[in-house]
């Protein structure tokens, strides 16, 4: 029954939004996405409650979907369930002020796209079958288009939404490939029969082609251009949306084929495959953390800024899956279990503090009316929570302790060092790597977010939107619920970790007794962390009560001699990032362009400055896409304009199907 209300009781009532009042609109859809949260939540207590996996098979027409729940899917449906409803719950206040600016149909439509966004992201979770899988896996594209063409007014993003509508069903082709390699030699489907051909066939080069396909999703290098591009693009509601649950659906994916390798010794087909399957996503993993922090650090746009730190810290979730697969090859239980389980944890980790950030920054963009840091500043005066719960995200981003990214981040850390003293050089030497390109992403983490916070939050106002802004508190109040999430995790790490822990001993099969090897470390540094904060709220206390007690006097802070200083004399987003970037001007991947001025040009007309910010993308899809372009542009000589024309075209195309099907040959 539960399956029912879910993909069909649920999608069918959301038609009905379209008959509700503009001003109940959104509420009238949270009910629906809890009603939504509740069934898929007793799915999961049904099947914990079944012992096991549960799985189960259904006959609809053409469809035979197989519904299947274990642990990993619990854990994703967890992570879709509450991005979803902080989501939704933010919306309500995001989309107020667009009751006047949109007519009643096209919030309708957004809020619709919102419930069967929600209900194909279950279904890819939830069933294992290729159909049904790639059917849910097709709504999704089709829904978050919808929800990113919100804005479609602007040429601009309209043009974004169409590049990323074109790049999901490049993905969705290379996946229905992949599935239909599998199943050539299976009489199984979807991902049973990805494990039966894994188990027989050389492993390496169909799994190439799931993570291509995945990868795209996800948001791997080099596969991601459509990532930096969409979520500034989208509304503020729905780029946490995205980055929160969205993108997770790759790694989901990924994770499933991952499951699919024969891992252990004993079932190993081709074990020098592993290996080579380790080095690809290790390798691929490393370059996409670094090239996305690198990235983020440069931007000026804020919510660019998020999108590619997106890329990274999906970076650092498959280095923690490379762990995984090359603790397997060697045997190395301590390196399986410390990358899986810092996987999934930093996949919840990410869900929960980068959606709170893309919130945040919404409510930033949305009263500041402008994406640009370099025309904000001083926001922390009049958006104070929204300035807080920021702090909190970008702390998490940068692993930085008493919060959960430290937590995800140190039990990678903890698997690459546990090992690293006592195996051979060659193996160090990878784990080496490893470890260079974690600490190289967390130190610039550090920098891109204390320029998204110090720029956007601090200092001095930059244009007079700023001291207008202000904040809505039913775009303030969901944010708890992620931040909550945020706490437990940081504070009372176990209460995930005895999931997590039992999803890599259940699914991937890693020996759990690592885990205990984990409790006192982590205990410790609970410990650490609540000392740390009781002390800072002392601390706080003491001054606040000292201060009561005296008159406090507010002046200009010493201007260093300047007497009138201006907004001016701040740090710019570009200026802030400037050492990093000639430090690392090989791989800048940027070109400028700008007519100078010549030293007879006494009166010099205007001049333009350009700044390509991907030429990776200019030069491997543009270069690409404008190629098929000219190709496909010769084929307009048969658009004749004649109505005669075309239907001679077409009984040519009936002919030709009729002399095929006689021939046998379709």
């Amino acid at each position: 029954m539960k399956l029912i209300v879910l993909f069909c009781i649920l999608p069918l009532l959301s038609t009905g939004i379209f008959f509700v009042p503009k001003r109940n609109k959104g509420l009238f859809s949270l009910i629906l996405l809890v009603v939504g949260v509740m069934s898929s939540f007793g799915l999961l207590y049904e099947s914990i409650s079944y012992g096991g996996d549960y799985r189960m098979q259904y006959s609809a027409g053409f469809l035979e979907p197989v519904f299947y729940v274990d642990k990993l899917s619990a854990l994703f449906l967890t992570l879709l369930n509450i991005v979803s409803v902080t989501a939704f719950w933010y919306s309500t206040g995001y989309l107020r002020s667009y009751e006047k600016k949109k007519t009643a149909t096209e919030l309708s439509l957004h809020y619709t796209a919102y419930l069967w966004l929600y209900c194909s992201m279950s279904g890819v979770i939830l069933f294992r079958d290729t159909m049904t899988f790639l059917l849910f896996w097709e709504m999704m594209t089709g829904a978050t288009f919808i929800l990113v063409i919100f804005e479609g007014e602007q040429k601009a993003k309209l043009k974004v939404a169409i590049s990323y509508l074109v790049q999901m069903h490049v993905c969705l082709f290379v996946l229905l490939a992949a599935f239909s390699i599998a199943e050539s030699s299976s009489y199984s489907s979807g991902f049973d029969a990805v494990a039966d051909y894994f188990s027989q066939n050389r492993n390496y080069p169909l799994f190439i082609l799931f993570f291509i396909g995945f990868g795209i999703k996800a948001g791997f290098f080099p596969f991601h251009f459509w990532l930096p591009e969409v979520h500034p693009s989208a509304s503020g509601n729905v780029s946490g949306f995205m980055s929160g649950a969205v993108i997770k659906m790759g790694i989901y994916g990924l994770l499933r084929v991952v499951v699919c390798l024969p891992l252990s010794p004993a079932e190993s087909w081709e074990r020098g495959d592993l290996f080579t399957i380790a080095l690809i996503v290790l390798s691929v993993s490393g370059i996409t953390s670094i090239y996305g922090i690198f990235k983020a650090s440069r931007q000026k746009d804020i919510k660019r800024l998020l999108a590619y730190s997106s890329i990274e810290n999906i970076g650092i979730i498959g280095l923690g899956a490379g762990m995984g697969i090359t603790g397997a090859y060697w045997d190395e239980p301590i390196l399986s279990f410390a990358g899986y389980t810092g996987a999934l944890l930093h996949t919840f980790n990410h869900s929960m503090f980068k959606s709170m950030l893309f919130f945040g920054a919404g409510t930033l963009c949305k009263s500041t009316h402008t994406q640009l840091m370099n025309k904000m500043g001083g926001a922390m005066r009049t958006m104070p929570y929204t300035a807080m719960f920021f702090l909190a995200g970008a702390i998490a981003i940068c692993a930085l302790p008493p919060l959960n990214g430290f937590i995800s981040e140190f039990i990678l850390y903890n698997g690459l060092f546990s090992l690293l003293s006592s195996i051979e050089p060659a193996r160090a030497f990878i784990l080496l790597f490893v470890v260079l390109f974690l600490v190289l992403t967390g130190g610039m983490s550090i920098i891109a977010f204390t320029k998204a916070f110090g720029i956007s939050f601090l200092g001095n106002s930059r244009s007079p939107e700023n001291i207008s802004a202000g904040e809505d508190k039913f775009m303030i109040l969901p944010l708890l619920l992620p931040f909550m999430m945020m706490l437990t995790v940081a504070f009372f790490p176990f209460t995930v970790l005895d999931l997590i822990s039992g999803i890599t001993r259940d699914v991937f099969y890693v020996e759990n007794i690592v885990y205990y090897l984990l409790i006192p470390s982590l205990q410790n540094i609970c410990i650490v962390s609540s000392t740390f904060i009781v002390l800072v709220v002392a601390v706080w206390l003491l001054r606040k009560y000292i201060l009561s007690k005296r008159v406090v006097v507010h002046a200009p802070v010493w201007g260093c001699g300047y007497t009138a200083p201006t907004p001016k004399l701040q740090y710019t987003a570009s200026s802030f990032s400037n050492n990093l970037e000639k430090l690392l001007i090989p791989s800048k991947n940027s070109e400028t362009g700008m007519e100078v001025i010549a030293e007879n040009d006494l009166f010099p007309a205007g001049r333009k400055y350009g700044n390509e910010q991907s030429m990776l993308k200019k030069r491997l899809i543009d270069k690409f896409l404008k190629e098929i372009n000219d190709k496909l542009s010769k084929l307009a000589i048969f658009q004749t304009g004649k109505i005669q024309h075309y239907v001679l075209f077409a009984l040519l195309f009936m002919a030709l199907i009729l002399i095929l099907s006689y021939l046998n040959l379709l």
